[in-house]
Formats: structure tokens, C-alpha cells, sequence
């Protein structure tokens, strides 16, 4: 898979020379909450994120134009005045499954702590290693995860180097906002937000987690269009996985992302799955993810096959 090839590239430190771009992001910039005038400057900063997203260089390795990672943004912009914008940001990443016209979510996650200066016309300026501003640097935060996890999808801890940028974005935007919301342990929300999203993925107790997006993908969705059977019982394996970091964490902020981007795709794996299978699997998902448990037992369990 050519995932794989760019992760070797990684892994091998080969330097590969490309102007080929890697997300293929869609944005959406929503101002019902906010009254204005003039609403042009909202689609300069929707234009300016399209821009910034998908003109930048962020594998370190070719991307084929058929292997970019779809990923989408929306923009609620709850607060407005001049120049200084507040806004609740929607972030989901997809990938294809192999040999299907499929698209599985990896990722999904709803940032209600983004304060950002933008002024019509601007370009969005960034530097890896340097505090820009708050936009640009939340942007290539979640460029790193999404690029992340979908590294993870295809290799064992294949989203490592992706995964410590994001660490570099946020302790360097720590430093450069005065640590703004989002970016620190304190910011509210709980443990919620990007300051333990990047420290959850790098935290070797969620090891288990980082394993099982890579067996639920490559071993599981991946094989189900040749082997039904072997392809799901590779995702109830990843679920056990799961249940390692359950046991140790069973309120952590990784489990909760993984169940809102699986919870139905789980339900339709599952709902043709045998009845010995379907109470298995049931009884695990319903302990680690109890707020849908309901949901667990009419969607698998009443399934007819």
C-alpha cells in the first residue's frame, strides 16, 4: 500500500524532492450564530484555510493525487468583532477501505476552544518551529493528527513522527499565546482538548488504542471484501485491545474519539456477525462505551442475518 512505502520512506529516512500536496480538506465557515454586514471576510477565511490545508507540504514522503487523506473542517463561528473571531471547530478524517469505494471515519472531534485574529486578505503565514498565531498553528495541529492516525491505520505506530510535531505545535503555542484555551492541562473542558489529545496519543498506556486502529483497518476492513469472516474477527480483536486501555483508563478522552467516529460501523459489522460473536462483542462495547449501549443491542443483537 502506498501508505506503507511513505512510512518505510520515514522509517529509512530516504529524502524524496515533491511539490505534491497530501490533504484533500473541504472547509465550511458557518456564521448563524453572528450578525454582520459585510459576510465577505468569512469567505476569505474559508478560501485562506482551503489554501493553507490542501497547498502545503505535510508528508514527509510522495503522495500519490489518489492517496491525498479527505479530511473536513467546519467553522461555527460563535463570536465576531473586526478582526478577532471565536468559533467551535468540527474535524472529521476519513480513509478509503482497500478495494472498495468506501470511506471509514478515523477521526472526528469537536474543538469548542478556538480564539483566532483574522483580517480580510490576510495570508496565512507558518513556521514549524515558531509561534505565528493561533489559527495557523490549531490548522497544523490537526493537519499532524489526522495525517497521524491515518498513518496509524496503516502501519503499527506508523503516525509517530506526525504525532510529535503536534506536540512541538502545541508546546510552542503554549509559549506563544500565553497559553491560550486549548493548548495547556488547565484549559478547561476536563481532559478534553488539544493539549491531551496529543498527550493521550503519545502516552504509552494507549499503546493497546494506536494498536488497534492498526488491526481494525488493515487487518480487518481491509481483508472484508475478499474474507467477511476473518476481516471481522480481526475488528472484535481490536476491540479486546481496546479493553486493555479501558481497564487501566476507562474514562479516557482517546476511547471516547475512537467510539464517535466507529460506533455505527461497528453496528453494521456486527449485525451480521454469528449470535455467540454478537453477544461477545456487545458485552464489550456496552462496558467501554456505555451512552451507547442501547444502540449496541438493537443494532447488533436484533439484527437478523
Amino acid at each position: 500500500m502506498k501508505r506503507l512505502l511513505i512510512a518505510l520512506t520515514i522509517v529509512l529516512g530516504i529524502s524524496v524532492h515533491t511539490s505534491a500536496q497530501d490533504l484533500n480538506c473541504t472547509v465550511d465557515v458557518i456564521t448563524n450564530q453572528v450578525q454582520v454586514t459585510n459576510k465577505q471576510i468569512f469567505d476569505d477565511l474559508k478560501n485562506s484555510i482551503i489554501q493553507f490545508m490542501n497547498n502545503r507540504k505535510w508528508v514527509d514522503g510522495e503522495v500519490a493525487p489518489n492517496e491525498k487523506i479527505d479530511c473536513n473542517i467546519i467553522f461555527e463561528i460563535t463570536n465576531f468583532k473586526i478582526d478577532q473571531f471565536q468559533a467551535n471547530i468540527n474535524i472529521q478524517s476519513s480513509r478509503t477501505v482497500y478495494n472498495s469505494s468506501y470511506n471509514t471515519t478515523v477521526f472526528t472531534y469537536v474543538d469548542n476552544q478556538v480564539d483566532f485574529q483574522y483580517a480580510q486578505f490576510q495570508s496565512l503565514e507558518y513556521q514549524e518551529n515558531s509561534y505565528t498565531n493561533n489559527l495557523t498553528s490549531v490548522l497544523a495541529f490537526y493537519a499532524n493528527i489526522i495525517i497521524g492516525l491515518d498513518f496509524d491505520t496503516y502501519q503499527l505506530n506508523g503516525g509517530d513522527p506526525y504525532f510529535r510535531k503536534a506536540l512541538n505545535i502545541r508546546d510552542v503555542a503554549n509559549i506563544g499565546t500565553g497559553q491560550s484555551g486549548g493548548w495547556q492541562s488547565a484549559a478547561g473542558n476536563g481532559s478534553r482538548n488539544r493539549y491531551f489529545l496529543i498527550d493521550n496519543l503519545l502516552d504509552p498506556r494507549f499503546k493497546p488504542l494506536r494498536t488497534a486502529l492498526y488491526q481494525y483497518h488493515i487487518k480487518g476492513l481491509d481483508v472484508m471484501s475478499t474474507d467477511i469472516d476473518g476481516g471481522r474477527g480481526e475488528i472484535y480483536q481490536s476491540v479486546k485491545n481496546l479493553k486493555q486501555v479501558f481497564d487501566a483508563l476507562p474514562n479516557a478522552f482517546m476511547l471516547k474519539l475512537f467510539f464517535n467516529a466507529k460506533t455505527e460501523e461497528l453496528i453494521q459489522v456486527f449485525s451480521q456477525a454469528t449470535p455467540t460473536q454478537k453477544n461477545k462483542v456487545v458485552e464489550l462495547l456496552a462496558k467501554m462505551d456505555p451512552s451507547n449501549r442501547s444502540r449496541y443491542e438493537d443494532g447488533i443483537l436484533k439484527a437478523r442475518n
